[in-house]
């Protein structure tokens, strides 16, 4: 099954920009359980623009971070010695909604009992071609959209412009002229549009 729910406010909402997400909580906290303090980790190393490495190394990053006394600055001088770093962040404002939580749950005396009410999101991969890929069975399709465990995330768009910029250095190659003046311009972002 999937859907969608849609909120009845336009102003304040779970699908709204950055500000509006970074204020948003759940009015029930629930303990972070074995798992959660991880994803924690990873939502903050997200949030930050860390979203392309590897889950264990946004983890890390995360706990780095934590160690080096970062998060703490964040939260305790967001305006002072913290200031500079959370707002080089790709979503600020929900980076610093998560470094406060980090930190909560960091300093407590057990971060798997921390009582946490921050969304930490999930997002697909071409969540269209993830619904095709399990359609058809498609491993090689499955791996490109992270439907499989896999030590890097794979980024199908990057793949899709690998292939395309291929065939048309082919193209050029034999002669064809639109393919040699499209040679070298076929971009990842061009490949998403």
């Amino acid at each position: 099954f999937r859907g969608r729910a849609y909120p009845v406010s336009p102003h304040l909402s779970y699908m709204g920009d950055d500000l509006c997400r970074g204020l948003l909580l759940f009015s029930d906290k629930k303990p972070l359980g074995p798992d959660g303090f991880a994803w924690l980790k990873v939502h903050t190393a997200n949030l930050f623009g860390k979203d392309k490495l590897p889950m264990a190394e946004r983890v890390a990053w995360a706990e780095q971070q934590l160690h080096a006394g970062r998060v703490a600055d964040v939260v305790h001088e967001p305006l002072g010695a913290g200031r500079a770093w959370w707002m080089e962040a790709e979503n600020p404002v929900q980076f610093y909604a998560a470094c406060c939580e980090l930190l909560g749950a960091h300093t407590s005396h057990n971060p798997t009992e921390y009582l946490s009410a921050l969304p930490v999101h999930q997002d697909g991969s071409c969540n269209g071609l993830q619904h095709y890929a399990a359609l058809g069975r498609d491993r090689y399709g499955a791996e490109q959209v992270n439907l499989l465990p896999a030590e890097q995330p794979s980024d199908v768009y990057a793949g899709v412009r690998t292939l395309v910029a291929e065939k048309v250095a082919l193209a050029a190659r034999e002669g064809h002229e639109l393919a040699a003046r499209l040679d070298g311009l076929v971009s990842r972002k061009v490949v998403k549009q």
